[in-house]
């Protein structure tokens, strides 16, 4: 399997593991619907900008992403949350959030290593 179908695979779980419409990760992309549909049915390459931003929104690493492994991708999945009652927009300001976060972790993280 290639990368592409991979991540398109993986995309969907966690999108349906979430809770998440197809709309509502369009609109917090920014896309259409359309677009979204495509990238899950492997139909369409996905941006690597459209990767990181589903990694922030599903809280996992952007490698998690090209996880092939079932198992793998069952635990990385397992993290997930239901938003519940929250908008695109309150999405993308989470997702923000989490990426400031997840930078300060790294940059802990490589300190210590060093």
């Amino acid at each position: 399997m290639d990368n592409n179908c991979i991540i398109s695979k993986n995309i969907k779980d966690l999108r349906v593991k979430y809770g998440y419409t197809q709309v509502f990760i369009a609109e917090y992309l920014n896309l259409t619907a359309a677009a979204v549909n495509q990238y899950e049915n492997d139909a369409r390459t996905i941006p690597t900008s459209v990767i990181e931003k589903l990694a922030i929104l599903f809280d996992v690493e952007e490698y998690d992403l090209y996880e092939e492994n079932p198992e793998k991708r069952q635990l990385i999945s397992s993290f997930a949350f239901r938003a519940g009652e929250l908008s695109a927009q309150d999405m993308q300001s989470v997702s923000k959030f989490k990426k400031v976060i997840l930078n300060y972790l790294n940059m802990s993280s490589a300190r210590a290593n060093e």
